[in-house]
């Protein structure tokens, strides 16, 4: 392949890649003949594209942790009331406006070991709440 095969658009792209001005070149013959006074060969350009799509390759190889999965029968409503108008803790944002948080029992049960101002809910009082 070479350059006489892409489009100008592409050839453009290229030139923008590797900082060519372009801006009096008109059309491609011109865009491709500035890159070569340059130094960009195809060479160079398959080069280093090939890099590009190895390190793609290996970003989307890399492992991704699992999430978390959680039965609903493990899950507790765990409510704030603290003074705060917003708090995090664990991962989770309680606000005034939303001081309900369905989470997992354990992170729960840290919570109310570690933080003061939580307790747990029951589904009537988040009904009630929010109507």
């Amino acid at each position: 392949m070479s350059f006489d095969t892409l489009k100008i658009a592409e050839l453009k792209q290229i030139a923008e890649d590797f900082a060519v001005d372009i801006t009096d070149q008109k059309g491609k013959k011109d865009i491709i003949a500035a890159l070569a006074e340059e130094g960009v060969t195809w060479a160079i350009y398959s080069k280093a594209k090939g890099i590009e799509e190895e390190e793609k390759q290996m970003n989307e190889t890399l492992p991704k942790a699992a999430p978390k999965v959680v039965n609903k029968e493990d899950m507790v409503l765990v409510k704030m009331i603290r003074p705060n108008f917003s708090y995090e803790t664990r991962g989770h944002r309680f606000t005034k406006e939303h001081p309900f948080v369905a989470m997992d029992k354990d992170t729960a049960q840290a919570i109310f070991d570690k933080e003061e101002g939580f307790v747990m809910a029951t589904p009537a009082e988040v009904q009630e709440f929010y109507s």
